[in-house]
């Protein structure tokens, strides 16, 4: 195929799995590992025609080829084999020398344990974190995209917030396109004077591609100076 498309879905043929939107450079390290054959096929994620491996010429370079016989190594098959065996009595003398580098790392893991273990109350010292699922949680000035799906059809709908509050603006609600939720993210950033992270709270049905699509833009400019770190979680975990 002339246009080499982000994604591909890829049909096994003699497993006959599909994979979806999987990455151009993926497949051909797939057919250079010899997981898919000429046989297989594949098409552009969103398109309805499948297409040969071995027809596509794209990939005809990655798929392996049987190397052309040489005259020499036809001769060297006609060659007597000769086999010989040298029988070699172990020298009883000598002693084998052992290696101590393993025994001194495992001296050492068992000697850091028992330092830790044996300090009174060492658990107490580390702060950890509640156990939590679900939407992540952000400080106070930082942004936050969630992601909806609404309808039989999966429409996307994109709600801006700003701390842990989603927006008052109506318009920074129920967004219908990507590239308007990142003017309307624009927008909010320009009013902070400090940089924030993002969030990314998606629903599971939401696609791959959009969310590679927002991570992709946060990390551009204009975005990459309001934004210092990016972070992604799900509103509708199972």
């Amino acid at each position: 195929m002339a246009d080499k498309r982000r994604f591909l879905d890829v049909w096994i043929i003699e497993a006959n799995t599909v994979y979806k939107e999987v990455p151009f450079t993926v497949v051909t390290d797939w057919i250079q590992q010899g997981r898919l054959l000429e046989d297989d096929m594949l098409k552009p994620s969103g398109t309805k025609e499948w297409q040969r491996i071995g027809g596509a010429a794209d990939f005809s370079p990655y798929l392996p080829r049987a190397l052309p016989q040489r005259v020499d190594d036809k001769a060297e098959a006609l060659e007597p084999v000769e086999i010989g065996f040298s029988w070699k009595r172990p020298r009883e003398d000598e002693d084998d020398e052992v290696d101590m580098i393993p025994l001194i790392d495992v001296t050492l893991v068992l000697l850091i344990f028992f330092m830790i273990s044996a300090v009174p109350g060492a658990s107490a010292l580390v702060d950890l974190p509640e156990a939590r699922s679900g939407v992540v949680e952000t400080e106070f000035n930082d942004a936050g995209i969630a992601i909806d799906v609404v309808g039989k059809a999966k429409e996307m709908r994109f709600t801006l917030s700003m701390g842990n509050a989603v927006s008052s603006d109506p318009a920074d609600q129920n967004i219908q396109s990507v590239g308007e939720a990142l003017a309307r993210l624009q927008a909010l950033l320009d009013k902070n004077d400090q940089p924030v992270t993002v969030t990314i709270n998606a629903h599971k049905d939401v696609r791959a591609s959009v969310l590679l699509q927002l991570m992709i833009a946060l990390e551009k400019p204009p975005l990459r100076q309001k934004v210092i770190k990016t972070y992604r979680g799900v509103t509708d975990p199972q």
